[in-house]
């Protein structure tokens, strides 16, 4: 049997569909080939590691950044060929979905070096404030309540408040088994579904919270 003759249009309709995926930004290219965003991760300690580890094993591109990358070997080499690190600005450009999980006192600071950056990303906080560790600044944000307090920090964002109730090493190398519960709250709905999907990639059940 012949092959069948590709119209001269549709080739020239394809061809003209490369190309403009050959324009694009490179983390926009891989967006485009794969349906999973690229996610930055800043701080790659218990809470980073465990989490990441969990959506680079499920097929997500994770970037690990902290302020010395070149540190990470083994917390890259550990969660696998879809993760790397970078610097912390070099990982927000290269992302889609952004999530902190520093000491709650180092968020004033991200916020004053990448909170231009940060605007229109989905930005998922994964801290919690303790006085004991984060002083008068986790007093002030408790008192107005931690998920407004960060919120108002980074204004732009597409901010989601999620992965605080869980204890890391609780889901760490095997995930939730599909009975660890999590919950995730936003005022941005579409956010807060792909935090859903985040969710539901470790292994976990999603749990809707208040609106912020």
């Amino acid at each position: 049997m012949p092959l069948p003759v590709i119209p001269f249009l549709s080739r020239r309709r394809a061809l003209a569909a490369l190309l403009a995926l050959a324009t694009l930004p490179s983390f926009a290219q891989s967006a485009a080939v794969s349906a999973h965003p690229t996610i930055a991760i800043i701080g790659a300690g218990q809470v980073g590691s465990a989490w990441g580890s969990l959506w680079a094993r499920a097929g997500y591109t994770v970037i690990f950044a902290t302020r010395h990358p070149e540190q990470l070997g083994a917390v890259v080499a550990q969660a696998g060929p879809h993760a790397s690190a970078a610097s912390v600005g070099a990982a927000i450009a290269r992302s889609q979905v952004v999530m902190l999980a520093v000491p709650y006192k180092a968020e004033p600071s991200i916020a004053r070096q990448y909170g231009a950056q940060l605007k229109s990303r989905i930005l998922i906080d994964a801290d919690n404030a303790y006085p004991f560790r984060d002083g008068d600044l986790a007093v002030k944000a408790r008192a107005a309540g931690v998920a407004r307090y960060s919120q108002a920090m980074f204004a732009g964002s597409r901010f989601v408040r999620a992965f605080n109730t869980v204890d890391a090493v609780t889901v760490a190398g095997k995930g939730g088994g599909g009975t660890v519960q999590v919950l995730y709250s936003s005022a941005d709905a579409a956010a807060g579904q792909v935090a859903a999907e985040l969710i539901r990639a470790a292994g976990c059940v999603p749990v809707q919270g208040h609106e912020l």
